[in-house]
């Protein structure tokens, strides 16, 4: 019985050498393609992102203007003590008075960007949600400020109301109730915290 023979297979270096070349003008032209796109996009990309923050700073604070304060290694550390794990994130100082300070306290589905106005008095000014990822129908409904079970928005029952070091706010039960929304409880809570951490901030800032 004959053994079957191996036939090796041999290839041209040359060939080898102009395959290599054409893969590589390839990955060239894609990379350089991708990098055109990304310049093209990116300045409006941050244009959108800017009046979308415009937009969110508005709402806690009409017809004001801002100016951005540096965020300490302090005031992060601040803002993250007790029960009020934020991410801070930026801090601008409202020309009426008060603070509007954009935290990121990490919800259902990853952190949610907002903007909480603290006035002058330490009462929330207004709380506007810059962008989220949470379950369409439901925690996207805390964060369009729909009703919840007392017939008040989410975000609408913090107004007019403070926290601070001792009386921080707690969801569904607690000295400084807020309500959740039926099914979100956990979107409930991420706002919450991010409104103690910038109540906490601001009553440092003073």
């Amino acid at each position: 019985m004959s053994e079957a023979k191996k036939e090796k297979v041999q290839m041209d270096p040359k060939y080898i050498l102009k395959l290599a070349g054409v893969l590589m003008l390839i990955s060239a032209i894609v990379a350089g393609l991708l990098g055109l796109v990304n310049g093209v996009t990116w300045e409006k990309i941050a244009e959108i992102q800017a009046q979308k923050l415009q937009a969110s700073l508005q709402a806690v604070f009409p017809d004001a203007t801002f100016t951005e304060i540096p965020v300490t290694d302090e005031l992060v550390a601040i803002a993250d003590q007790e029960d009020a794990e934020s991410g801070l994130s930026a801090i601008y100082e409202s020309s009426t008075g008060g603070y509007a300070i954009e935290v990121l306290p990490t919800g259902f589905n990853g952190s949610i960007d907002v903007i909480v106005g603290i006035d002058a008095e330490g009462n929330v000014a207004g709380i506007s949600v810059v962008s989220n990822a949470e379950t369409a129908g439901i925690g996207t409904n805390v964060c369009q400020d729909k009703p919840n079970k007392n017939g008040v928005g989410v975000l609408s029952q913090f107004v007019g109301r403070s926290a601070g070091t001792g009386n921080l706010f707690t969801v569904n039960s607690g000295s400084n109730q807020v309500d959740a929304i039926s099914g979100a409880t956990v979107t409930t809570k991420a706002i919450a915290r991010g409104v103690n951490a910038a109540s906490l901030v601001a009553e440092q800032l003073g």
